[in-house]
């Protein structure tokens, strides 16, 4: 059964599918998901033969709620028509490779991009509704140490936007389109150590379709309610802070969620049909939900749109956010805490081999950062937020993560002469399920510096070690490497 373009019928589809899934077959256990190149039907060799494979949308870091922390160093942009404008919420709306749900509509300065105003071309299309956007992303990486031997991976993800303001277009108000698409090429460093955090989130290669949706704005513009292909990681359960970090194990969502429950995933390289809905209660309490498709081969790629295809049942997913100091007035340090769950009735395999299924899956995260040094004082970006996240799902036959655990911090500004420039380091943990033999915890060290020697271009010098990446026993991974992002 494929799906209609109408978002009313994709709600009612996604509760309506009814049919059991069927995994792709692995011939052993993995703690990640496949990523074939553009074809969900044949994973590439790496990918079959890895144990810990996984990839996720980087640089992503953010809930619909907020964008990352102030990291690109980019001056906030004046109030847009929300009532409930937060401090946290997208600082760089430019990039479309690093803004989520609730921050594609935000207006920015064409400064923020190599390319400019196109000459004012930029501005007129804006006037009318249309805002085209684009971005490139870059990853080198080595590992020095571990693996069965050293090897460079390049990874690289063309990304290019669409916002389409119906409110100026067509005088509805509140109503917008959003669509995204992709280009992935590169070689998938994280398969070759078989680690269950991946090295960065951004490997697929191929073509692939990102976000497509229509939302509309109620009440005030306090409840925005959205229904297309959507990835539930960019809204649910992340942080700010977690777009300051290049390995995909936190950014943009802690990867045992994506493990435990592949519908989860965001592009590249993968969507699910699905609805949404985000409503601030007060300007400091914000709760979401939403509800998406279980199709295992669209969570692999994007182009797969298909309803069906052997799956049941829908993802839901809940939260609550504390939006601590964010409102305009406020003079304190910002933070932000949230608490939520998922629960999916679909089919799962079995661990260790996957050659059964078990029917239902579920978890809890909570996860919170806050500033806690600001040496410039009220209204300023700079200094020191600490943070945390733990996720618990309770099914091991079917959660290969079932517990995930992460700390770390972001100092803005530790040189004082570079006040954009960003130093950032987090411990992570990853427990494996008891049914996988020789099941052990895999850990991760991150420490990297985020350099912006222009609004428009950040670069990463960045070093992770992996204790045990494929979480169970054998050596350490330590790897080094450079990330590169360009707005254009």
């Amino acid at each position: 059964m494929t799906t209609r373009s109408g978002c009313g019928y994709v709600v009612l589809a996604v509760a309506a599918a009814l049919s059991t899934l069927v995994i792709p077959g692995e011939p052993v256990w993995a703690l990640g998901r496949q990523v074939p190149d553009g074809n969900p039907q044949s994973p590439s060799a790496d990918e079959s033969s890895s144990t810990g494979l996984s990839s996720r949308i980087s640089a992503q870091s953010s809930a619909q709620t907020s964008a990352p922390l102030p990291s690109t160093g980019q001056a906030q942009n004046p109030a847009t028509t929300t009532t409930n404008q937060q401090k946290l919420k997208c600082s760089n709306p430019a990039n479309p490779n690093i803004r989520r749900f609730g921050c594609k509509d935000e207006e920015h300065n064409w400064d923020e991009t190599l390319t400019k105003g196109w000459d004012g071309v930029r501005d007129k299309i804006r006037d009318l509704g249309i805002t085209p956007s684009g971005s490139y992303y870059s990853a080198l990486q080595t590992n020095v140490t571990g693996g069965p031997h050293q090897i460079w991976g390049y990874v690289g993800l063309l990304t290019t936007a669409l916002d389409v303001d119906f409110e100026k277009l067509l005088k509805i108000p509140g109503m917008s389109l959003y669509f995204s698409d992709l280009w992935g090429t590169g070689s998938n460093l994280t398969a070759n150590l078989g680690s269950v955090f991946p090295l960065n989130p951004n490997y697929a290669v191929g073509v692939h379709l990102g976000e497509i949706y229509l939302q509309e704005k109620f009440l005030h513009r306090n409840l925005t309610i959205a229904a297309g292909r959507l990835g539930a990681s960019y809204t649910f359960a992340s942080l700010p802070v977690f777009n300051n970090y290049v390995s995909g194990a936190v950014d943009s969502t802690p990867e045992s969620l994506v493990a435990n429950d592949l519908s989860f995933v965001g592009p590249p390289p993968g969507l699910e049909w699905g609805a949404q809905a985000i409503y601030n209660v007060t300007p400091a309490v914000q709760v979401a939900a939403g509800v998406f498709n279980t199709n295992a081969n669209s969570a692999n790629n994007g182009n797969v749109f298909v309803l069906q295809q052997g799956n049941k049942g829908a993802l839901v997913t809940a939260q609550v956010s504390y939006l601590f100091n964010q409102s305009a007035n406020d003079k304190g340090m910002p933070g932000q805490y949230t608490a939520g769950f998922f629960e999916d009735n679909n089919a799962f395999a079995t661990l260790p081999l996957r050659n059964l299924t078990s029917t239902g899956n579920s978890g809890v995260f909570i996860l919170g950062q806050q500033m806690v040094y600001r040496p410039e004082g009220a209204d300023t970006t700079e200094g020191l937020t600490v943070w945390a996240a733990g996720t618990y799902s309770a099914k091991q036959l079917v959660s290969s993560m079932p517990l995930f655990g992460g700390a770390g911090f972001s100092y803005q500004g530790l040189i004082k002469q570079r006040k954009s420039d960003i130093s950032s380091v987090a411990w992570i943990y990853g427990k494996t399920s008891n049914f996988i033999p020789a099941a052990t915890a895999a850990k991760m060290l991150e420490a990297n510096y985020q350099w912006q020697p222009a609004r428009y271009i950040t670069v990463i010098p960045d070093f992770q070690y992996i204790w045990r990446p494929t979480g169970t026993s054998g050596p350490g991974s330590a790897v080094f490497g450079v990330q590169v992002n360009l707005t254009f």
